[in-house]
């Protein structure tokens, strides 16, 4: 295993600039393993697997800080575990593209940023300028900091919890933002949606990463193949002529084909057109699965 480890990590190194410290180096199939994964945050592995872990020993050589574990049944019930390197340094900054994100292991579910994001953030900090974004579902904020340092206008984020909007603010101050011009919504993405439709808002972009199965209390639940298409409906709403939609879904068993179709219908059902429409291809350090669609959407 080491030899496949290493292969891979060889296969990717010199790839990214020093503006960039946190990428996967080991992706499953792709990589020569199914169901494993190493992702390097700034130095710090990240191993996650399906089933009982083939390898346990890694090359002396290669370069790492730590190496942490996550056996991926368990995802969202426990935090990783440090088997090298220090355990009390599971909360750390990483550097992607030249933005500033704050990492932590011992959060569970996720470690604070997903990686095969990577591309579209990079888009969005490029086109961002003068703009008005939307980041709904948006976790600790990544794309909308991204948006803000990439001279946006202003930025408004949603999420259901509220540490991950505090979360948020702190990758802004990470990255010398005045949040005065940048707003944070605790709450269901649908009833914000409404809500700023009632009050007339309308934004340049609107980013859709949500997760495929959420529930909010009692008040109701979220499934990506049953609730995607009125989310887009709303959300083309509120899009200002020209504007753009980031639409995404890592939804392993939704087709693309049939998630595209969510997506026109939820567009027709707005009585808006669709001006343009194309995917964002996975970043290439993601060379196995190619889980996550991502659909840029230009809406008149």
């Amino acid at each position: 295993m080491d030899k496949l480890i290493k292969s891979a990590f060889l296969k990717r190194k010199g790839k990214f600039s020093p503006d960039t410290d946190s990428y996967r180096i080991f992706d499953g199939i792709g990589d020569g393993l199914k169901n494993a994964f190493i992702d390097n945050f700034s130095g710090n592995w990240l191993v996650s697997y399906n089933e009982k872990i083939p390898f346990v020993n890694f090359d002396d050589a290669l370069p790492k800080k730590s190496i942490w574990i996550k056996e991926l049944k368990h995802e969202g019930k426990t935090s990783p575990k440090c088997i090298f390197g220090d355990p009390i340094s599971s909360n750390f900054v990483i550097n992607e593209n030249k933005v500033l994100f704050e990492i932590d292991f011992s959060a569970g579910y996720s470690q604070g940023l997903f990686l095969d994001q990577r591309d579209n953030r990079s888009r969005i900090m490029k086109t961002s300028k003068g703009k008005m974004v939307l980041n709904c579902f948006s976790y600790t904020c990544g794309f909308s900091v991204a948006a803000a340092l990439g001279g946006a206008k202003s930025t408004t984020s949603i999420d259901l919890s509220r540490s991950y909007l505090d979360w948020g603010k702190r990758n802004f101050l990470l990255n010398n933002i005045n949040i005065s011009d940048h707003f944070f919504c605790r709450g269901d993405v649908f009833r914000w949606l409404n809500q700023f439709k009632q009050k007339d808002r309308s934004f340049d972009t609107v980013i859709l990463d949500p997760p495929s199965f959420s529930r909010d209390g009692k008040k109701g639940s979220f499934s990506v193949v049953n609730d995607y298409t009125h989310l887009i409906e709303l959300a083309v709403k509120l899009v200002n002529p020209s504007g753009w939609v980031l639409a995404c879904t890592n939804h392993r068993k939704l087709k693309s084909e049939d998630f595209i179709n969510s997506i026109t219908l939820g567009v027709n059902s707005a009585k808006r057109k669709i001006l343009d429409m194309y995917s964002m291809p996975m970043p290439f350090d993601f060379s196995g699965e190619n889980y996550l669609k991502s659909i840029w959407v230009q809406i008149s």
